[in-house]
């Protein structure tokens, strides 16, 4: 029910039925006959349990509508997306009423994954803790083969390990007992919501999330209609700048970075990337090379204006495309990219504002 059908209803009652349900005493009415005062006295507790229902359904609907405002609160908070200024952040629209099922939170583009962040109810307790061991979920595009892994979302700060410290972490900040509702993060790959938006011809693409407990069938929520958000990014070029480093004896060129809030494209090559990129490559002759695309992603700094300094961690991906070595990072909490600086690696300055 929605709450203005709730307000409605409530602003409809007679202040005076209100008052003489607070107030009702059957023994002090003398002068009227006595099937009349039976009679009122049903129509005024009819028009109090009515008032309570309401209140009851007013209060259900208000407890689902609560748990997706505060879920969206939430992620904007360990995303840190207003103190660094994130504009491609998406949030969307909340149901007024209880709705069963699948609710759109909010996304974002890193530029290769299109990030989602759903609700799904009702989800009992007890498949709430069968995750990670026997719940799977899996989010699709409903009349495509394309779909891939989601899990309950988790502030990204958190280390977690073991089965029952995962368990535990899901009960604390990924469910609501009240509500039974889970919020869940959806890894899309942009060429798969691409590639389904060519397959089905529209740029409305029908999302859904099976749930998956042990062997049983699958549990669908949805679908509802989803659609790729647009990327915020920042490229900095390097000039071609060459990199020596002295301990491993060897030269790479640093193209350049593509920034995002959430991610980066390191664009490096050297002697021989295309071939060490192969399947069946000589991993022993590219071992030296890829100790040096690590140092580039995990050594390099950039600076921001106010002195801090940032790292974008170690690649999750290293394909050779378009002549370079792209090597993608990708982490929780945005940072500003408005706000860089410098980018340094050793003593070399690659890029300076």
């Amino acid at each position: 029910m929605k709450r203005e059908i709730v307000s409605q209803a409530l602003n409809l009652l007679d202040e005076r039925h209100i008052t003489q349900a607070a107030v009702f005493d059957p023994g002090a009415i003398h002068q009227l006959p006595e099937r009349i005062v039976q009679m009122k006295t049903k129509r005024i507790i009819s028009i109090a349990l009515a008032a309570a229902l309401i209140l009851a359904l007013g209060i259900a609907a208000y407890a689902a509508w609560s748990i997706h405002a505060a879920r969206q609160r939430e992620l904007k908070e360990d995303f840190r997306i207003e103190e660094n200024q994130v504009s491609s952040y998406v949030e969307y629209a909340l149901p007024d009423g209880q709705e069963d099922g699948l609710v759109l939170l909010s996304a974002v583009n890193d530029g290769q994954e299109q990030r989602a962040y759903v609700n799904i109810s009702p989800v009992s307790e007890e498949e709430a803790a069968a995750f990670p061991d026997n719940a799977r979920y899996i989010w699709r595009i409903e009349g495509t083969e394309i779909g891939g892994s989601a899990a309950p979302q988790l502030p990204v700060e958190m280390s977690l390990s073991g089965v029952e410290e995962i368990r535990e972490a899901v009960r604390n900040y990924s469910y609501d007992k009240e509500t039974q509702t889970l919020t869940l993060q959806c890894l899309m790959d942009v060429n798969f919501l691409k590639k389904a938006m060519k397959e089905l011809g529209t740029e409305s693409l029908p999302l859904r999330i099976d749930m998956i407990i042990g062997e049983s069938e699958p549990r669908t929520f949805g679908p509802i209609a989803f659609r790729l958000t647009e990327e915020q990014s920042r490229y900095f070029d390097f000039g071609h700048a060459v990199y020596h480093d002295e301990e491993l004896d060897r030269d790479m060129e640093i193209v350049g970075l593509e920034l995002t809030p959430f991610s980066a494209v390191w664009k490096v090559n050297y002697e021989g990337a295309a071939d060490f990129h192969k399947p069946g490559a000589d991993q022993e002759a590219y071992g030296p090379w890829s100790q040096l695309e690590d140092k580039v992603c995990m050594e390099a700094r950039i600076v921001f204006a106010d002195g801090t300094e940032f790292s974008t961690g170690g690649a999750l991906t290293t394909p050779f495309e378009n002549g370079t070595v792209n090597q993608f990072c990708g982490w929780g909490s945005a940072i500003d990219i408005d706000a860089v600086e410098r980018i340094v690696l050793g003593e070399q300055v690659l890029w300076q504002k």
